[in-house]
């Protein structure tokens, strides 16, 4: 087997911006390359940290943190990245990443509060209410399987 000889190299993002501290210096990374990106045609290391290699790692994960909610949740319709054209009873957005991340502390910091509070026998599922300053509507927060149970008495 021929080893491609264009197969590692120094990475060819943007190395202003990228900020990747390496143990020789900054930028560029060397390493494996990976396919030429379609809009600007250059090849990146992993963990290359240029704008554009941040974009699609965060578009990547956020398609699949869809794609597993949209199946853990069992919703049929137009298998799209879009979740404004998914069937079902609700219309969603799925979050994924660092700007969820206080959410989901909030969330765990609350369930644990109520789990600690909760009487012997009490088998109710945990669902967290945040009401925000200025405002009069709530924002209800549950684990994709409560969610699930929700959704299936909805659509009876």
């Amino acid at each position: 087997m021929t080893d491609n000889p264009n197969r590692k190299g120094f990475c060819e993002g943007n190395t202003e911006k990228c900020g990747v501290q390496t143990t020789y210096g900054k930028c560029p990374l060397f390493g494996v390359l990976g396919k030429p990106n379609y809009k600007d045609s250059k090849r990146r290391v992993k963990g290359c940290n240029d704008p554009v290699a941040r974009g699609k790692r965060n578009r990547a994960k956020g398609d699949s943190k869809a794609r597993k909610a949209r199946k853990t949740l069992g919703i049929a319709g137009v298998n799209s990245r879009h979740e404004e054209l998914w069937g079902g009873p609700v219309r969603m957005e799925v979050k994924a990443g660092a700007q969820v991340g206080p959410i989901a502390t909030r969330f765990d910091l609350a369930e644990r509060q109520s789990e600690m509070a909760r009487p012997l026998g009490d088998t109710r599922p945990f669902i967290m209410v945040a009401m925000p300053e200025g405002t009069s509507e709530g924002i209800v927060l549950c684990r994709l399987s409560v969610f699930k149970d929700l959704l299936a008495g909805l659509e009876e």
